[in-house]
């Protein structure tokens, strides 16, 4: 009896654990999904951003290998379906609250061979598994950045929370930012639910849109300028020969 009631109780929780499952589609190439960086606003995801810089340029994300200072990785962010649309992150603290909850280091993606398109990875997985409970719809969200801020998610969001610090280690022009938000409950069998598209699909949920007209904007990191550091450092050399003159 015994043997009976555990082997019913294994079966219940595989069981349960299946139907956990579900699958998305992750798509490299989407027409709606252009990404563009923006150096004409900070980023407001890090102290000094949120702001324009006074001078920029706003151009499709550029094409490139995944190293290398024209590279950009994404990856998928969620969060449990309030009933609505949530909408994009605009605080640090916002964005910490999308990333607790999933961010998959199998569904990154990078710049393609198109401008403006990323690529997932790996290309040919059409049917990437997803563990939300019982399959249900969840929020979705892409976030991408600069290649030279690093290739790990958990990296760049601990950058961005230590930002008055590390921005003096970033040699060239650093871009973040969030793509339009969405809801998705994913499908059962591949190739599932679609994260891509251009408009809400019945049982399945609202795709994530960013055509060429309203596109998924990296923003400018404010980082300091060789020239600034470089006064920064002559005013450190003063203080410290000051220092030693009055001993």
């Amino acid at each position: 009896m015994k043997k009976l009631t555990l082997t019913i109780g294994c079966a219940l929780a595989v069981a349960g654990a299946a139907f956990a499952q579900g699958t998305i589609q992750w798509v490299g190439g989407s027409t709606s999904l252009s990404v563009q960086t923006n150096s004409t606003l900070y980023s407001p995801f890090v102290i000094g951003g949120g702001g324009a810089t006074g001078s920029g340029a706003i151009g499709l994300m550029g094409t490139g290998a995944q190293a290398g200072a024209a590279s950009y990785y994404f990856t998928l962010l969620n969060q449990t379906y309030s009933g609505s649309q949530a909408a994009a992150p605009t605080t640090l603290a916002a964005l910490q609250g999308w990333s607790t909850s999933w961010a998959d280091p199998a569904v990154y993606a990078t710049n393609g061979s198109v401008a403006g398109r990323p690529i997932m990875t790996p290309a040919s997985d059409t049917g990437q598994t997803v563990t939300w409970a019982n399959a249900t719809t969840q929020s979705v969200m892409l976030v991408g950045w600069s290649a030279n801020l690093g290739t790990s998610w958990n990296n760049v969001l601990n950058e961005l929370n230590n930002w008055a610090t590390v921005q003096s280690t970033i040699t060239t022009p650093a871009w973040v930012g969030v793509s339009a938000t969405g809801y998705i409950n994913p499908g059962q069998a591949n190739p599932g639910s679609s994260i891509f598209g251009s408009a809400a699909v019945a049982n399945v949920g609202l795709p994530i849109y960013n055509p060429t007209a309203s596109a998924m904007q990296l923003l400018l990191l404010p980082i300091p300028e060789p020239s600034t550091l470089a006064v920064a450092g002559l005013g450190g050399l003063s203080l410290l020969l000051f220092r030693r003159q009055r001993k």
